[in-house]
């Protein structure tokens, strides 16, 4: 898609947390009104912006709204100013599963809204605790009705995790509710669609990297279920997967990988010559976003799963045009960190 100016850049925002609160709304189907707040505003002002600019017929409501969404380089979203290109993946809603997009979330803050929750969840709490809460909803991203009776009988301990953590979990959206089901990707741990008419293999999952086809074999009534903070999901469970495998690198413990605070998902690593540097592990799929997170973030290197979207053709170019001017923010994956930081202490 093409970039836009940036009161259009707003509005993209704007229509990606309407899209957002759709998901997270309890109860009733997402195409019955009334709607949440935002997807009502989100509507709104994509209708003025149509008659402000002339030569579109606005939606005429939400549902077609949402359909819109599936695509946001079609005619529809031709009365947007245009300019070059931003968005990796141009849409906010899949076609086909109807579910929201990984850029949808990173378009309506879900990044900033992850380090809320994980901020608020550390405070006033002891960096070991903290660690506690964090690790649990890493790995924890659906509780069931018989999670409380795995955990008496796995780690008694966490049975007190899960009650001061809690709150962070919510009701489960109806897009990922199959006959009754909620279902997790045996690859990513996040949530997932099965496949029709073969149930027992996955369709689809929340990273929309994982290969269809996979065998399920984590599936919990829908009802009794409560899932992770979409937020969590996305911007902790995720890229905590990499985070996990460097902490356990021998040579990122040699050169003391430590965390920058215990209440965030900075660290910092002695590298080779002494000179400490600061970074973060992201999973992300649009470039020029993570950029400007990155940068918000004060981390010198932005580190991305080697087999994510970000090593895909053009994503490390994008990425470091979106940076200001001045500011250097090195991209790397997790294997050329480890690679080099490896192969350097052979050489000393």
């Amino acid at each position: 898609m093409a970039a836009l100016r940036t009161e259009v850049g707003g509005l993209i925002d704007i229509i990606a947390r309407g899209v957002l609160a759709l998901s997270l709304r309890n109860g009733s189907s997402s195409t019955i009104p009334p709607y949440p707040d935002e997807t009502q505003y989100a509507l709104d002002m994509v209708v003025l912006a149509c008659l402000h600019e002339g030569g579109t017929t606005p939606p005429a409501g939400v549902p077609e709204l949402i359909r819109w969404c599936t695509d946001l380089t079609s005619r529809a979203w031709s009365f947007l100013a245009m300019a070059e290109p931003s968005l990796a993946v141009p849409r906010l809603v899949h076609p086909e599963h109807r579910t929201q997009t990984r850029t949808c979330a990173e378009l309506a803050g879900l990044a900033q809204v992850a380090d809320d929750l994980l901020k608020g969840i550390s405070v006033d709490v002891s960096p070991k605790e903290a660690n506690e809460r964090r690790r649990f909803v890493e790995s924890q991203v659906l509780i069931g009705p018989e999670t409380h009776r795995a955990l008496l009988m796995r780690a008694p301990r966490l049975v007190l995790v899960l009650k001061s953590v809690r709150d962070l979990y919510l009701s489960v959206p109806e897009e990922w509710v199959v006959r009754g089901m909620t279902a997790l990707c045996p690859s990513c741990g996040l949530l997932a669609l099965p496949g029709f008419p073969d149930d027992r293999r996955m369709a689809w999952c929340e990273s929309e990297v994982c290969p269809p086809g996979l065998r399920i074999d984590r599936s919990y009534p829908s009802a009794t279920s409560l899932v992770l903070h979409p937020a969590l999901r996305l911007f902790h469970s995720l890229p905590a997967r990499s985070e996990e495998r460097l902490s356990r690198e021998p040579v990122l413990t040699k050169l003391g990988m430590r965390p920058v605070e215990h209440t965030g998902s900075r660290y910092r690593v002695d590298m080779p010559g002494g000179e400490e540097r600061i970074f973060r592990v992201y999973d992300r799929v649009e470039p020029t976003l993570l950029a400007r997170d990155a940068v918000a973030d004060q981390v010198e290197v932005a580190v991305v799963p080697s087999g994510s979207r970000a090593v895909q053709p053009g994503f490390r170019e994008a990425f470091a045009d979106a940076l200001p001017d001045g500011t250097q923010v090195d991209l790397v994956t997790d294997d050329v960190l480890t690679t080099y930081l490896t192969n350097d202490q052979k050489d000393r």
